[in-house]
């Protein structure tokens, strides 16, 4: 029964009709109205879900969800982990790149790094299980090896001149462009391993194709910038290096004098250059002999 009265009590209390009056210092009345006690819990729910849903679009529509605790915008994730596969990719290129360059120097060097020359075996071939069949050919040479004298080295003398940079000689009709304008600072020097010469130069110097021919390497360095190998006719190779920029790439075809880069600085010569060099059936020659510098 209490619990009865009470709820009649409170129903009624808040249905109840009061009159909320403005009146002036003479008491005369300016505005009223009536309310009850419902309709100022009415009121007070409307203006409460009314300053929530504000504070709800403020937050969502505006820059002001930057600073909520723990948001992490979709974008940013996304520009994270494409950045996370470029790094990826760029670090798995440059590794690349520099087992390709120093194949490529140990190939005209005339040697070969031992971690490059080992051969990867398939995994899923069985190579214990290959027929082997000892060819007639290669039982002849085999005797003809063991039969001969093993304390007599015997070198052909093309052998030797195909070795020795300084007999290196090939086609006087080849017009050779000059790689780009200035003065040899640095000399060819083969006792040295200075396999080319240094070309003093004037800042951001075109750097030409010295014949026609087709590029073979085009990558970059950090101790000798960006590097650019043309195979040409006649077993020639040219190589330009310490450039600051290049503008062909592996595959390209080049025409004598065309603009393929842009000369470097360096400061070990504290000027502007281009590293030349040349190279004949593997050997390197003096470039000086067949450039006019």
């Amino acid at each position: 029964m209490k619990a009865k009265k009470f709820w009649r009590v409170l129903f009624t209390n808040v249905r109840h009709k009061y009159r909320f009056s403005v009146t002036d210092e003479s008491f005369h009345e300016k505005f009223s109205f009536r309310l009850s006690g419902l309709n100022v819990l009415t009121v007070v729910a409307c203006a409460s879900m009314l300053l929530m849903a504000a504070t709800v679009c403020l937050v969502v529509f505006t820059p002001l969800k930057k600073m909520v605790p723990g948001y992490v915008k979709r974008e940013w994730v996304e520009s994270s982990l494409n950045n996370r596969l470029r790094i990826d990719s760029l670090q798995s290129e440059m590794e690349a790149q520099s087992l390709m360059l120093r194949v490529l120097t140990a190939t005209l060097s005339g040697e070969i790094p031992v971690e490059e020359s080992i051969g990867i075996k398939d995994s899923l071939k069985q190579y214990d299980n290959l027929p082997y069949r000892i060819s007639v050919q290669d039982s002849l040479l085999r005797r003809e090896i063991e039969t001969s004298d093993r304390y007599v080295v015997e070198t052909p003398a093309a052998f030797l001149s195909g070795h020795n940079p300084t007999s290196q000689k090939f086609s006087d009709n080849l017009l050779f462009y000059k790689p780009v304008q200035g003065t040899v600072i640095s000399h060819f020097d083969y006792k040295e391993q200075h396999f080319g010469i240094d070309i003093e130069t004037e800042s951001n110097a075109v750097i030409k194709s010295v014949l026609d021919g087709n590029v073979v390497f085009s990558s970059w360095s950090p101790d000798r910038g960006y590097i650019l190998l043309v195979e040409h006719e006649k077993d020639l190779i040219s190589l330009y290096s310490a450039a600051s920029a290049l503008f062909k790439r592996a595959g390209d075809f080049v025409r004598a004098g065309e603009a393929i880069g842009i000369a470097g600085s360096s400061t070990e010569h504290g000027t502007d250059y281009l590293h030349f060099e040349l190279w004949y059936n593997g050997s390197p020659v003096d470039p000086e002999k067949y450039l006019i510098l």
